[in-house]
């Protein structure tokens, strides 16, 4: 008798579901609640100079921790952001598409794709390796993974 197969995700079908990672350099739980592992997706994105482009584009190609419409460094303790100061992380604030940037290094997620999906794993800030797969999230800690 064939068994019922679980769900992936509970939020994306299996067949279209991007990869997850269970191992590596990450810090806190895998599975279903948590974006640690998880590639993130690739909305099209405006940074304060006005130009449009898919997120990998403009995130560059280290690490980089993304806040919702806050800036990451400022969820940081200090010894955490000394951290990813020695891998020359970026931090990146990601606004919603009805703001405005505020400074430099600010984005707009003009696709309304990336803030929901942090929102739905309870994110408020991640940290992006340069694979694109966040290796830390805020609930689980930010520091470095070892």
């Amino acid at each position: 008798m064939a068994r019922p197969r679980r769900p992936v995700t509970p939020f994306e079908p299996p067949l279209i579901a991007p990869p997850v990672l269970a191992a590596g350099r990450l810090r806190g739980p895998v599975g279903d609640a948590s974006a640690v592992g998880r590639m993130i997706p690739q909305p099209v994105a405006g940074d304060a100079t006005g130009r449009m482009a898919r997120l990998d584009d403009l995130l560059g190609d280290g690490f980089v921790l993304l806040g919702a419409d806050t800036d990451p460094a400022g969820l940081l303790a200090p010894e955490e952001k000394a951290g990813w100061d020695a891998l020359g992380a970026r931090y990146v604030a990601v606004r919603p598409r009805t703001a405005y940037t505020r400074s430099a290094d600010d984005l707009v997620d003009l696709d309304d794709v990336l803030l929901p999906w942090l929102a739905r794993y309870r994110a408020r800030a991640v940290a992006v390796r340069p694979d694109r797969f966040v290796a830390a999230a805020d609930p689980s800690g930010l520091a470095v993974p070892a």
